[in-house]
């Protein structure tokens, strides 16, 4: 495993995220000059940068951002340990910071071409969606020799997650659909989601119930376990949301992209607040850990760390 070196950044984005920024549409005007400024010039200076982004209110966070030096942000996971796991489509990496650490590590996977969604399993192994390669890959705890799963004709993956049964959910963004492959199968189905559009993450929570973000319908929707009805959850006002994460009491988390905020739904109600994170710009990613710790990442390329005891702010106030 190599350590983490300095590096230029190349100018070049990851495509995917880039259609994901343009498909918000003019909303997301601010995102989008951004997103320019990076593809003409690189990345620059808070003091040489010609468009600055907007930022949310200000507010009190406890956030801290983690040792990374990361080039394109696409995938964040963290497991039971508290170790945490990043995708850099830029650099075709996978990245592990262990639990005390300042140093990232390379994990050993090998031929991943813009790896986005990251999921770790009940018995620690890591999965990986290789988005341009099409393909989901599993790297067991322990091992340095990746598994590719048998899962055929994905279109644009990237958001994965397993549950306590090591069912494997993959959204394919591209398709408009949800597809799940047991443990005990070679052959994935396609889960009963209606009307999908761009459905870009997904979670699966303690009950086998499967969240998944339709970003192109500004909602969240839930399929519970057995049934093959999605349900609408209470979110308002969302601005393409494309990451979720659920912790072991049921509370789900969302990045809602283009208002630079993340929200929290609280199990067993409509109760959503926003978490106290500070000048955010575009999270794309959002992972808890059992401890109740939250960790978003953004399109600054920063891993940050809100540990669990934070207070919330009702949405809207």
């Amino acid at each position: 495993m190599d350590e983490i070196r300095s590096k230029t950044p190349p100018t070049s984005r990851s495509h995917l995220r880039l259609r994901i920024l343009s498909l918000a549409g003019a909303a997301t005007l601010v995102v989008l000059a951004v997103v320019a400024v990076y593809l003409l010039f690189g990345r620059t200076s808070a003091t040489q940068a010609s468009v600055k982004p907007r930022p949310t209110p200000a507010a009190k966070s406890a956030a801290t951002a983690l040792p990374f030096e990361l080039v394109d942000t696409d995938g964040l996971e963290v497991d039971g340990a508290g170790n945490v796991y990043v995708s850099d489509s830029g650099t075709d990496r996978v990245w592990e910071l262990k639990a005390g650490s300042d140093t990232p590590i390379v994990l050993p996977f090998t031929g991943l071409k813009e790896p986005g969604g990251l999921a770790v399993d009940g018995h620690n192994a890591l999965y990986v969606v290789d988005q341009k390669n099409k393909r989901v890959l599993k790297l067991p705890a322990g091992s340095s020799a990746q598994v590719e799963l048998p899962m055929t004709g994905l279109e644009e993956p990237h958001g994965i997650g397993v549950n306590s049964r090591g069912n494997v959910f993959v959204v394919d963004f591209k398709g408009n659909r949800v597809l799940e492959l047991p443990s005990d199968s070679n052959t994935q189905v396609e889960l009963p989601f209606a009307g999908l559009n761009q459905p870009y993450d997904l979670a699966v929570d303690e009950a086998d119930t499967v969240y998944a973000a339709d970003a192109g319908n500004n909602r969240v929707v839930k399929l519970a376990a057995g049934t093959n009805t999605p349900v609408d959850l209470p979110f308002t006002g969302l601005n393409f949301p494309n990451s979720l994460a659920i912790d072991h009491s049921g509370n789900l988390y969302v990045t809602d992209l283009n208002n630079n905020r993340v929200l929290k739904l609280t199990a067993g109600s409509n109760t959503v607040s926003t978490l106290p994170f500070s000048n955010l710009v575009a999270p794309f990613e959002v992972a808890v850990s059992p401890q109740g710790d939250i960790y978003v990442a953004d399109f600054h390329n920063r891993v940050l760390k809100l540990p669990a005891g934070y207070e919330t702010v009702p949405l809207g106030s």
